[in-house]
């Protein structure tokens, strides 16, 4: 007992001796180190002298860019590429940098970066509660010569700074973002089959560019590329979230990657030539061709899964004949049609390639949609080598409460070949289903 207590109060004794040895030493106080970091964040933000350039793509929607100009008292001005206003408009409002997880840039007054934010559609069209999923709080991460990138403290997004040039800033202030934007979509306006081409192994494969420059949450400001590859059968498709700039778009999120190829901006070469750049710098001129590259039908299970008809709307391009039989489902979700009343109901047809099967479901709900039930109608296919569809019934309408509404459009389906392709009107694309017996019947849905 003793040798213990003898050789325990050795190892005391010698903890006291090293106790200096084994202490973190720290020039300064936390707390002066993070209010040091915040100085530098500040200071870098207002030392730019023509400003900022700002991308960000968000969680639900597709991708912004903004110009911001910071000063040292917490104010900003800024422009954006969300709508027209926002392109020419300059809008000033207070900024923060402060301490949270690490240096936060807050962005804590209304302006335009925080309208993607905005969780009443009303402001900006996003989604109940939860906006475009985009942030006013970001983190700092990084920074590199130039550049500055902070992180969204909630939804994860980069937000990308890069500082402007003198001809940038007067770019912004004279509404150039607005003359860029208006220039892009005059240019997908006339040229409405626009593609480019790519060499694959000895072939060259036609590429169709879809930019949708809308700011719909779920599709818009989002560009797709898609073409058949060189066996002629598959399809392949992928998209990118992308922004506008002063000189076209940039592709977020690093780029649009298609067959191994990553496509990062598209600009003008000259004043009527636009084109896609790689990675590499490479250039692919984007042109125009008599139809789409890619018809409708080659589409079904790789870009679009399936089209909408939603509540009591009638999309462009539909025939008198053809809004017949869906508003005998929209206007026939209340009595004498069927016994029970709703007040809203959808029609989705949903592709499944691998089986041949296409399932129409007719949802209703008395609750404005929030909740419901789905009468399911399964439909076998065969189809030609010109895309013509024949449809047969695999299984009868089962659940919910609205197979009479769904009876003229069932009836359509059994007694009709069909073809679909596209009817583009203004900046949005929809697909369009024709009777072969009867061309005065066509149908346009949401491509979903």
């Amino acid at each position: 007992m003793k040798k213990i207590l003898f050789l325990f109060a050795c190892l005391l004794i010698f903890a006291g001796c090293k106790k200096s040895s084994f202490e973190a030493k720290f020039d300064e106080d936390p707390e002066i180190r993070m209010g040091e970091a915040i100085a530098k964040v500040k200071n870098t933000l207002s030392g730019a002298e023509n400003g900022w350039i700002a991308t960000t793509p968000t969680a639900d929607g597709g991708g912004y860019s903004f110009f911001m100009k910071f000063d040292g008292t917490e104010n900003v001005k800024m422009y954006a590429d969300l709508n027209d206003a926002s392109a020419k408009t300059e809008y000033a409002s207070y900024y923060r940098v402060k301490q949270d997880q690490g240096v936060d840039l807050v962005f804590d007054t209304f302006t335009y970066i925080t309208m993607l934010n905005d969780p009443d559609p009303s402001t900006f069209g996003g989604i109940v509660k939860t906006g475009f999923k985009s942030d006013v709080d970001f983190i700092y991460d990084r920074s590199s010569g130039d550049s500055i990138v902070f992180i969204g403290k909630r939804y994860r997004q980069p937000l990308k700074m890069v500082k402007a040039t003198a001809a940038q800033r007067t770019a912004y202030e004279s509404a150039g973002l607005k003359t860029a934007i208006d220039k892009i979509k005059a240019f997908f306006t006339a040229n409405a089959n626009p593609y480019i081409e790519v060499v694959s192994g000895g072939a060259t494969l036609r590429v169709g560019v879809a930019p949708n420059l809308t700011n719909s949450v779920l599709s818009g400001k989002r560009m797709d590329l898609v073409g058949v590859l060189a066996d002629g059968n598959t399809v392949f498709s992928s998209g990118q979230k992308f922004a506008f700039t002063l000189t076209g778009t940039e592709l977020l999120n690093g780029g649009l990657i298609w067959q191994g190829i990553t496509f990062v901006k598209m600009e003008w070469k000259d004043a009527t030539t636009l084109a896609l750049y790689d990675s590499t710098g490479k250039e692919y001129i984007i042109k125009n061709a008599p139809a789409p590259i890619v018809p409708l039908y080659r589409l079904w299970g790789s870009k679009y899964g399936g089209m909408l008809s939603e509540y009591k709307t009638i999309y462009p391009g539909t025939s008198a004949n053809g809004a017949t039989i869906l508003n005998y489902y929209h206007n026939g979700l209340v009595p004498p049609t069927q016994p029970y009343s709703f007040n809203y109901g959808r029609i989705n047809f949903v592709w499944n390639v691998a089986n041949n099967r296409l399932t129409i479901n007719g949802f209703s709900s008395q609750n404005g949609g929030s909740s419901g039930w789905t009468t399911t109608i399964v439909y076998a296919y065969t189809t030609d080598a010109n895309g013509v569809y024949k449809f047969t019934q695999f299984s009868a309408a089962s659940g919910g409460y609205v197979a009479t509404p769904l009876s003229r459009l069932h009836t359509f389906m059994l007694n009709n070949r069909v073809t679909f392709d596209y009817f583009v009107s203004g900046a949005n694309v929809y697909g369009k289903m024709t009777s072969v017996e009867d061309p005065s019947i066509v149908m346009t849905f949401v491509l979903q």
